[in-house]
């Protein structure tokens, strides 16, 4: 197994993925993992890639928030990457586009295409070693429990939602098959080497905790009875000393995300956030995550100088898990656009944290509007604010 990353500035969809693929043989070449920001025309970038790639090569892309970063450094602005995987004949790699269709859940989607993406493979019966999973906002927590409901077991899974520059619904996702701006792209490996992979909040619980008592999709209602938006005012401004603003602050309220507990380790609890994106009518708070009534949500608190940390500390922590002692040999990471955002001038110090853990091994991380992931407990969760990341290893 070998991996490449490859990125451009060039605006143009055609002369992009030409500089992309110059210079990488295409003996052995697997899968195809791009990242692109909204300035791109995913149909265009998408038919480029199907003219220029091997008809065998699974191909993958979703859109990123405001750039990315690679091995190469922190690429804001127009930009395109790639991270290119090489692997032996006896590997397989497939993907399934799952459109989002009204007359037919979700779930019933996602489970008839990783069906159909086994039988090309010639694996039906069969669990992949890896998964990268894509999705438009909205839909992750139906994909990622049917997944885990598909397979049955603890397959390593790395995954971010498709992002646009202003939250305005110009995300957009693409396979070899077709582009689209609401539905899943998922990958599944079957690779002939280990992979392993972590997920994290890196965000502190406050003192300041309560019941999810009235909810209505990805809008909180209300927390204890009480609306929602005047009880996560009190606790900030309780905790830090803080008030908030009517209209949201974006830093500040990046700062204080609301958690949940996903699981414990060693009776410690571990958790999933969720960020508040705006406020509603019904003095509410909408999410970009689901929540649902009887739900504890609790105050979450991160400053500047842990989310700079957070990445590389990840990052180690998935190498840790390399128990095969093999030598690694590429790293995918999944940071969520509103830290990205958040850290600003802080960013290019988080890429050189991640590069002198990394050293030379090539990576690639786009800014997502949700990360998906599998926890140190061994559960899968959709959350916000996160950090996802997987290793991959020399073959055996």
């Amino acid at each position: 197994m070998q991996i490449f990353t490859r990125v451009t500035h060039n605006p143009s969809e055609t002369l992009a993925v030409e500089a992309l693929l110059s210079d990488l043989i295409t003996d052995s070449l697997k899968s195809v993992l791009c990242y692109f920001t909204e300035d791109y025309d995913e149909h265009a970038l998408r038919a480029a890639f199907v003219d220029s790639l091997p008809k065998d090569v699974s191909l993958i892309g979703a859109s990123t928030c405001r750039g990315l970063m690679t091995d190469t450094g922190v690429h804001t602005g127009q930009v395109v990457a790639v991270m290119a995987i090489y692997d032996d004949k006896h590997s397989a790699y497939g993907n399934t586009l799952c459109r989002i269709q009204k007359d037919i859940s979700i779930s019933e989607t996602v489970s008839a295409s990783i069906d159909k993406t086994l039988e090309n493979l010639d694996r039906v019966g069969e669990a992949p070693n890896f998964i990268v999973l894509h999705a438009t906002p909205g839909i992750e927590e139906e994909v990622i429990t049917t997944i885990d409901q598909k397979f049955g077991l603890p397959i390593p899974i790395i995954g971010g939602s498709a992002a646009d520059n202003h939250i305005a619904g110009n995300w957009s996702l693409f396979t070899e098959e077709a582009a689209v701006t609401e539905g899943a792209a998922i990958q599944l490996f079957f690779s002939s080497s280990n992979i392993t992979a972590n997920f994290s909040a890196g965000y502190i619980p406050t003192e300041f905790n309560g019941i999810a008592t009235k909810v209505e999709g990805r809008e909180l209602l209300e927390i204890d009875h009480q609306p929602a938006q005047s009880v996560y005012r009190e606790w900030i401004a309780d905790h830090a000393g803080i008030e908030v603003p009517k209209g949201f602050v974006f830093d500040l309220v990046t700062q204080y995300p609301l958690g949940r507990v996903a699981g414990t380790v060693f009776k410690q609890p571990y958790f999933k956030l969720s960020h508040p994106i705006k406020i509603t009518g019904e003095e509410g708070i909408h999410l970009f995550t689901g929540i649902c009534q009887g739900d504890s949500v609790t105050l979450m608190s991160g400053s500047i100088e842990q989310l700079v940390h957070r990445g590389a500390r990840v990052v180690k922590e998935t190498k840790r898990n390399n128990s095969f002692e093999a030598k690694e040999i590429g790293t995918m990471c999944i940071i969520c656009a509103g830290s990205m955002l958040l850290l600003k001038d802080e960013l290019e110090s988080l890429y050189i944290q991640i590069k002198n853990e990394l050293k030379d091994t090539p990576f690639i991380c786009p800014f997502t509007f949700g990360e998906q992931g599998r926890f140190v407990g061994g559960d899968t969760g959709h959350g916000n604010l996160m950090f996802s990341a997987a290793s991959f290893y020399e073959s055996s």
